[in-house]
């Protein structure tokens, strides 16, 4: 384990400081060759010469810290409909008469009813060539079709 994960402050340029190096697959003793900001600076293998910029670690603010135990999750209104809402109103327009079963090789169109083995019965609201986004009542998936 290196030494620089407790680093507080940036060591003196000249210094050594013991970081992983990718180039020899170990870690090695780096030397400090200058600062770049105030928390950053470059750094220099002692054995291969590999160049690297060594970052102090972020402090973990108090505002960040994730809590835990709250139990609940904030939901963004900016997210659009309720995908069950949405699959709702579309099973009322299109119908579930005509269901297709979902494959790669069927071709959909817009406004296809189908049925797929996972997440069950969808409604085609985009089509392409080779992709097909269908309104699930979990959500909208891009599914490929028109395989041969």
């Amino acid at each position: 384990m290196s030494d620089a994960q407790n680093l507080t402050e940036l060591p003196a340029v000249a210094r050594n400081v013991n970081l992983p190096c990718k180039k020899c697959g170990v870690d090695r003793f780096f030397v400090v060759v200058a600062h770049t900001t105030p928390t950053s600076a470059k750094v220099k293998c002692e054995v291969c010469g590999a160049s690297k910029t060594f970052k102090l670690a972020k402090p973990e603010s108090a505002a960040k810290k994730k809590k835990v135990g709250t139990g609940t999750k904030k939901v963004s209104k900016t997210r659009g409909p309720d995908p069950a809402q949405v699959w709702e109103e579309l099973k009322t327009q299109i119908g579930t008469d005509a269901l297709l079963p979902y494959s790669m090789k069927t071709q959909f169109k817009l406004a296809n009813a189908i049925n797929h083995p996972k997440f069950g019965i969808g409604f085609v609201t985009n089509a392409s060539h080779d992709r097909v986004d269908v309104a699930f009542a979990e959500g909208t998936r891009a599914l490929v079709h028109n395989r041969p």
